[in-house]
């Protein structure tokens, strides 16, 4: 198993480390290459000679040609382009496991690459002292196994994009749109229950369009978050760059808990309304957010649907059910 990436960067966690727990599991030999002709946020992964690529876009549209390809696995997959060998890769989320040992799977001439630095550094950070990021506050084998009542609690940290950092006016427009969904969304939820953690990273923008809003900057590392998002219940999602989900909601889905977000434009598998989340109206409905939570205390409804989502996420995200999942999709026979 040979995976080729252009360089190290927090969109190929997922699929590197699924890949090594793949090879741990089945006792495959499994290496890392660094590849110029490989996009930013694209991998290709060779496998029993096969070719599978794997495109990490926030964009629908294509990094490369899927016809250059056995395979085409894509995030932010349109409905409409499900076809031929293009299959959906469903959210993306940012996870680790055994990041030290990983580092073995790379050359010395890539260890020592700038281009690689970040993660790696990440990666070393073993007691999360240096970096907001360290792998392994989001290594796999700390998530929860199953699901805890803690009295229906609201978690929705999110951040802001300055629109004026975009030349395109659609852009521009999307941003704006996403700013205000995420400001008036912190707030009606702050205002309506206590039990919520709201809120946005402290950036200079924040500061300017919300300063109410603001984060402690020492919540922001992966490592508090998640400790948070432990002790919470209900998560509020919205669409991310391009319009499609971010990284937030498969966080959510892997430490099993309720979702609300704004609606989901992507092809996903057997992820569905009311079984695994509940649907604002449009992007700008956030008033809808009070009765879309009431819904979800009501009976402790999010317990239901926090325990299908740690379910789903098992099988279609966590590294031990994700690369086998794509072989199985493709061909029932490359495992055996």
């Amino acid at each position: 198993m040979r995976l080729e990436i252009h360089h190290w960067t927090p969109h190929h966690n997922m699929l590197i480390f699924s890949c090594f727990y793949f090879s741990e599991e089945y006792n495959v030999e499994f290496n890392i290459q660094i590849s110029p002709k490989v996009s930013w946020n694209g991998a290709i992964l060779y496998f029993n000679s096969e070719t599978f690529y794997f495109d990490y876009s926030d964009d629908v549209l294509f990094l490369d040609d899927p016809k250059k390809y056995d395979y085409y696995l894509k995030r932010s997959l349109r409905f409409i382009d499900e076809k031929y060998n293009i299959y959906p890769l469903n959210f993306q989320v940012n996870y680790s496991y055994k990041s030290l040992v990983l580092l073995t799977k790379f050359t010395i001439k890539d260890l020592v690459n700038k281009a690689n630095r970040i993660e790696i550094i990440r990666a070393l950070d073993y007691f999360n002292t240096f970096t907001n990021s360290s792998h392994n506050a989001m290594d796999i084998r700390k998530l929860p196994r199953e699901i805890k009542d803690n009295g229906g609690k609201i978690i929705f940290y999110t951040r802001l994009w300055n629109p004026d950092n975009h030349i395109d006016p659609d852009e521009k427009e999307c941003r704006r749109l996403q700013n205000e969904f995420r400001i008036a969304s912190c707030r009606i939820v702050k205002e309506n229950f206590d039990n919520a953690k709201v809120g946005l990273f402290p950036d200079r923008l924040s500061a300017k369009l919300a300063p109410d809003l603001l984060i402690d900057k020492k919540s922001t590392s992966t490592n508090r978050y998640f400790n948070f998002l432990k002790k919470c219940d209900i998560g509020i999602a919205d669409d991310g760059l391009k319009d499609t989900p971010g990284w937030k909601i498969g966080e959510y889905l892997l430490f099993g808990k309720a979702v609300i977000t704004t609606p989901l434009k992507i092809s996903l598998n057997n992820f569905n309304e009311n079984e695994n989340f509940l649907k604002l109206t449009s992007r700008s409905s956030y008033e809808e957010l009070p009765s879309k939570i009431e819904e979800l205390l009501m009976n402790k409804k999010y317990l239901e649907i926090g325990s299908n989502n740690l379910n789903w996420s098992r099988d279609y995200l966590h590294p031990a059910n994700y690369i086998k999942r794509i072989l199985s999709i493709v061909d029932s026979n490359v495992i055996s």
